[in-house]
């Protein structure tokens, strides 16, 4: 299971249920070649949710929709951020640490 990742902000549900998530997957994408990028690619497409966009999204848009994620490749790692209903959040996040454990180039 991965857990190679820090959060920027505590994940905790507000009284709607929504959390707020601000999470580093620490890849070292400096070690990544043409295969490594190819299967993160497979991974933003694989995951429930997502949205055709130029950028990685699934539920929705920030600014424009309620429930959004995106990720972003930062120095420090993988960046995962949005807001969504904790239900929506644990089994979103859970196929998506599934998908990372085939990643072996994390920091240290």
């Amino acid at each position: 299971m991965v857990r190679n990742y820090y959060d920027n902000s505590i994940i905790k549900a507000d009284e709607k249920g929504r959390v707020f998530i601000d999470r580093i997957y620490c890849l070292d994408f400096h070690k990544f070649n043409d295969d490594l990028w190819n299967k993160l690619g497979h991974v933003y497409n694989s995951l429930p949710y997502r949205i055709d966009t130029s950028f990685p999204n699934w539920y929705g848009i920030e600014g424009e929709s309620e429930s959004y994620l995106w990720a972003s490749v930062e120095s420090s790692g993988l960046q995962i951020s949005g807001e969504l209903k904790e239900v929506e959040w644990n089994a979103w996040v859970k196929i998506l640490n599934e998908c990372l454990n085939m990643f072996p180039l994390f920091q240290v």
